[in-house]
């Protein structure tokens, strides 16, 4: 924490220290690398009909860039909250709004398969795999089994189904993988 004025006595014909005399020295400062995150509950955890909660997460240093979007995982932190800032239109003439989140101090991915690498798969599993591919009706299967909550909606239900299992694989030249 920086004092907000400096100890120096002021010698006769000088000026104090002003209010807040500290300056940054960008040359001589130390940084850190910072990203903020959002956790957002599970989705099979939510009520139907409704939004999943989240809540702002802070990670530095190591941590940051470890994860990727859909990675569930555990974490160690410390709850704390933050002062939003008084220029947002959405709480304006709010006077004490404040913002919690959760500064990660360790974190713990807990997928078995995660997104970074190779699927486990029992050969039960992979046996019912196959027989549901071999089967005549496999693309009508898979668009009722895309969001069957929702009544109708069939051509939209076969795009989506398109999209995740149609396609063709690319490398980009930052070495991204799609």
């Amino acid at each position: 924490i920086v004092p907000r004025s400096c100890d120096n006595i002021p010698q006769p014909g000088e000026e104090p220290c002003p209010l807040d005399p500290w300056m940054v020295v960008p040359d001589r400062s130390q940084y850190v690398d910072q990203q903020t995150l959002k956790l957002q509950e599970n989705p099979e955890d939510v009520p139907t009909g409704e939004l999943p909660r989240n809540m702002l997460l802070s990670v530095d240093r190591h941590l940051v860039q470890t994860i990727v979007p859909g990675t569930r995982l555990t974490i160690m932190g410390i709850y704390s909250i933050f002062q939003a800032s008084s220029s947002s239109n959405s709480h304006k003439g709010a006077v004490a709004i404040r913002q919690p989140y959760i500064r990660i101090v360790g974190l713990e991915d807990t997928n078995e398969a995660s997104s970074r690498g190779p699927a486990n798969f029992t050969a039960d599993e992979e046996e019912e795999f196959k027989k549901f591919a071999d089967s005549e009706d496999v693309y009508k299967n898979i668009c009722t089994k895309i969001a069957p909550s929702i009544f109708g909606h069939e051509d939209v239900k076969k795009a989506v189904a398109c999209l995740l299992f149609g396609g063709s694989r690319k490398c980009l030249p930052d070495g991204v993988k799609l």
